[in-house]
């Protein structure tokens, strides 16, 4: 197997496009260029998704005896004896790196740098086999979350099929809904329907997540660092092209995306940031107290903090509380609650809307909803301390 200078020092035959951050004379000009500020990756979920628990520290026979024991359609003796070999290749290259868990071997491998080789460099010379089956193993290693790579460490290497093993695995009915609704669009082709099917999967294995995490400014994200690296599907070279429109457009007509949401990406992309009192305004508050409440915390908190990380807490406070509140008890204008409205509240908070027919489906992380609404009231708390005049008559337990 190669050494770490050998990958350190590859260049990729074929290389990507990048530019230096803040170079103008390197980046190139683009009518997107401001689409940046939207583009955000989803936050580190509190439990990360881990079909089969997490492997970050599991053994090297571990991993492979899952990696060779997974895909139902793909159980032959032949397809586990590959994928046995392949994941014995690649953890053990990652088992001579300095870390404590694969993610963090992989993270100084040289594999998740921008033109980066593909795994596929480690084969043994003059091997046939081994190359793909490195390449197996890198996308059973993503699939079953025991690594998390870069846009460019995932582009590097050359997957025959991703979209459905990675779906198989993860075992996620929201998931499922995507690619039902990506099989049943009525004029999207072939190739666009597998093309929007790759975008999502490898969208949600680059930031870490489940679909049920994925917002619109991740899935921006995603986009614009395909364009950025030069990976987009299709792009031919044009680093004015988005990857994940199909995806976005599916997204949208599931109800995925908050309804405010625009139909297309690049609609998005146009369209400007929204006031604090846009933000709040798009859910419907009914007092008018507890509205302009919620205007004035997130004005302060805006001083602090991005526009995304905003715009999910106006979300959370806005839509997943106040107007939840108001929907179990009209007419409510503070913010005491009694236990029976409270646990209510957080009965309630435990499911949401799949946006087909409005069906209900468990919320997978109710945790980040009830944490920002127990901040608002710390927060209240906190500044009540220092401007009694303007907070002290909100503050309850």
């Amino acid at each position: 197997m190669p050494n770490r200078q050998t990958l350190d020092s590859y260049t990729a035959r074929n290389r990507r496009f990048t530019y230096q951050e803040g170079s103008e004379q390197d980046a190139p000009r683009s009518r997107f260029s401001d689409a940046s500020v939207k583009a955000a990756p989803a936050p580190r979920p509190p439990v990360p998704p881990a079909p089969f628990g997490d492997l970050s520290r599991a053994t090297l026979e571990e991993i492979r005896h899952i990696a060779a024991a997974t895909l139902k359609g793909q159980s032959d003796r032949s397809n586990v004896d590959k994928r046995r070999r392949g994941m014995t290749m690649l953890l053990s290259h990652l088992e001579t790196l300095p870390g404590d868990t694969w993610q963090e071997r992989w993270d100084v491998s040289g594999f998740d740098a921008e033109n980066a080789p593909s795994v596929n460099i480690l084969a043994r010379e003059g091997s046939k086999y081994d190359g793909f089956e490195l390449v197996t193993a890198a996308k059973m290693a993503f699939c079953l979350r025991v690594i998390q790579p870069s846009v460019s460490g995932f582009r590097a290497n050359k997957f025959s099929r991703y979209s459905e093993p990675f779906r198989e695995i993860q075992n996620d009915p929201l998931l499922d809904d995507f690619f039902e609704a990506v099989d049943r669009h009525p004029t999207m082709g072939h190739v666009h329907k597998a093309r929007a099917k790759f975008d999502l999967t490898c969208a949600l294995t680059t930031q870490g997540i489940a679909l049920e995490h994925l917002t619109p400014s991740a899935l921006l994200h995603y986009s614009m660092e395909s364009k950025r690296l030069g990976v987009t599907h299709g792009a031919n070279k044009n680093h004015n092209r988005f990857a994940a429109l199909g995806a976005w457009q599916i997204l949208h007509s599931m109800g995925h995306f908050p309804p405010e949401t625009p139909p297309t990406l690049r609609t998005f992309v146009y369209s400007g940031q929204r006031t604090i009192e846009e933000l709040v305004d798009r859910y419907s508050i009914q007092s008018r107290s507890v509205r302009q409440l919620l205007i004035d915390y997130l004005t302060r908190r805006r001083a602090e903090t991005d526009y995304v990380t905003i715009e999910g807490l106006a979300r959370n406070l806005a839509k997943h509380f106040w107007a939840k509140i108001e929907e179990i008890s009209p007419g409510h204008a503070d913010l005491v609650l009694s236990q029976d409205l409270y646990d209510q509240w957080r009965a309630e908070l435990q499911t949401c809307s799949t946006g087909r027919g409005q069906m209900q489906r468990k919320r997978m992380d109710p945790e980040s909803i009830l944490l920002a609404v127990r901040g608002f009231y710390v927060d209240l708390h906190s500044w009540a301390v220092e401007e009694p005049e303007r907070w002290a008559q909100w503050v309850v337990r």
